[in-house]
């Protein structure tokens, strides 16, 4: 995979990761109610090829699926139920706000590269698959595709967009859910830079019963810093301006704080049932998909 510092800059996946990654699918781990028959095995009981089970009979069942053998046997009517395969939903939401180009490479590039990767991994297994960027609401979106033939619809819509827009994200997440109302699997690529609004944001998503995976973006300089002496500081979403003497006393309360705020949206993940991974930029995408992502059970 190329590794570029500018968002200006395409986004491409190397034939031999997208090989790779064809061998892959995507599991959730909820019963959503896909709309179409498809590839993935449902809890649900339909009426598909794969037995699975049996049932009493009630009045107002099909009768083509009775046990005759059984009845011949017991006297009793059993209806027989099979595994229904069903197709699932995939969402991926790409934070491209302002804190998103911080880095080299880019939070951003970073992102939209995993975005593209877990695209191609639905649409190899005939998921449906929507990308949505956001930033202080969301922005561009593809429609719900099927098939590997739309990865270049996707890469398309991640090389045109630009971050520059302080992140809402709780408005961004209203917005996806009034939008996409069935539920699904989501995976939301951010640096979560928005602590007054992230913990809500995700609730509301969270409201649609969709499957959630966090994946949380960081620069490593973010974890561990690496500055002494005199700096001004600029907020990249803000614009604010702060001028501080860097001593390893402040480092280490900032590493302490920082720890802290990652510790907190882990365990809140975890009260909620969602998925949670944290990874930085240093970390080459597909290692960090091929060797890290599938440990979540998302991806195998």
């Amino acid at each position: 995979m190329v590794i570029s510092t500018s968002d200006k800059k395409n986004i491409i996946l190397d034939p031999d990761f997208l090989r790779r990654l064809a061998r892959l699918k995507i599991e959730t781990r909820k019963i959503l109610g896909g709309v179409m028959k498809g590839e993935k095995r449902s809890k649900k009981y339909g009426t598909s090829v794969e037995f699975a089970d049996y049932r009493d009979y009630h009045r107002g069942d099909d009768l083509r699926y009775l046990d005759w053998n059984i009845y011949a046997r017991l006297e009793r009517f059993f209806l027989k139920l099979f595994q229904e395969e069903e197709d699932l939903t995939v969402h991926v939401l790409v934070d491209t706000s302002a804190s998103m180009q911080a880095g080299d490479p880019s939070k951003a590039i970073y992102a939209k590269k995993l975005a593209a990767a877990l695209a191609y991994i639905g649409l190899t297994n005939l998921d449906r698959v929507s990308v949505t960027t956001f930033q202080n609401d969301i922005k561009e979106g593809t429609q719900l595709l099927r098939g590997r033939a739309h990865l270049a619809t996707i890469l398309d819509l991640l090389n045109k967009v630009e971050s520059g827009e302080k992140t809402d994200f709780l408005k961004s997440m209203k917005s996806f859910t009034l939008r996409h109302r069935s539920s699904g699997l989501v995976f939301v690529v951010s640096d979560f830079l928005d602590p007054v609004n992230v913990k809500e944001g995700i609730k509301r998503l969270k409201y649609n019963n969709n499957d959630i995976l966090l994946l949380h973006v960081l620069d490593r300089t973010e974890l561990e810093p690496d500055l002494r002496g005199d700096w001004a500081l600029t907020d990249s979403e803000t614009g604010d301006v702060v001028e501080v003497s860097v001593s390893p006393r402040l480092i280490s309360d900032y590493k302490r704080r920082m720890v802290a705020y990652l510790d907190d949206l882990r365990n809140f993940a975890r009260k909620l049932g969602l998925g949670y991974v944290l990874t930085t930029t240093d970390v080459t995408p597909e290692d960090f998909i091929l060797k890290k992502l599938v440990v979540t059970g998302f991806v195998k």
